[in-house]
């Protein structure tokens, strides 16, 4: 939604109300983001002003108030959402990281076993991230026939790893 200059600078002129709104959403001062999140409330309020130009300011600022609040505890609890999986990631990496060693050595002695297919799709694909289309224009392969291989190599891997 398009701002006018006349909301933003009333916006602006009045911080004390998106500052209000950060201090009751439990947002201190010397939070390291306050700063991006007072913005981006700055911004909510002068969108509020322009969309809502015809109701009473006092109202305009009631429901900026709120908005302002409910914005800034989604962005808060998408960052701690986003924290907790990196974490999840980080004490995962660790758990794993022993059988990994394991993991190697058996895949070192299966990457000598496989066929030019097999070891295309595993380390430009599984290892690479190269997609199976690019692969099969680079290779000369059908795409079926690498995904056919893809799917008896993740087979064939799964049940060497559980052993």
């Amino acid at each position: 939604m398009k701002i006018n200059q006349q909301a933003f600078l009333t916006a602006w002129n009045n911080q004390k109300l998106v500052r209000g709104a950060l201090k009751a959403a439990h947002v201190r001062v010397d939070y390291t983001n306050y700063e991006d999140l007072f913005q981006e409330g700055i911004l909510i309020y002068a969108e509020m002003l322009t969309k809502l130009a015809d109701k009473k300011r006092s109202e305009v600022d009631r429901l900026s108030f709120r908005k302002i609040i409910w914005h800034t505890i989604d962005l808060l609890r998408k960052k701690q959402r986003q924290s907790e999986e990196e974490i999840a990631f980080d004490s995962l990496t660790e758990a794993t990281l022993m059988t990994n060693w394991n993991n190697q050595l058996v895949l070192k002695g299966e990457l000598v076993r496989m066929n030019e297919i097999e070891r295309l799709v595993f380390i430009n694909h599984l290892i690479g991230g190269q997609t199976i289309s690019a692969l099969a224009q680079e290779a000369h392969v059908s795409r079926v026939q690498l995904q056919r291989s893809k799917h008896n190599l993740l087979i064939h891997l799964r049940e060497i790893l559980e052993k």
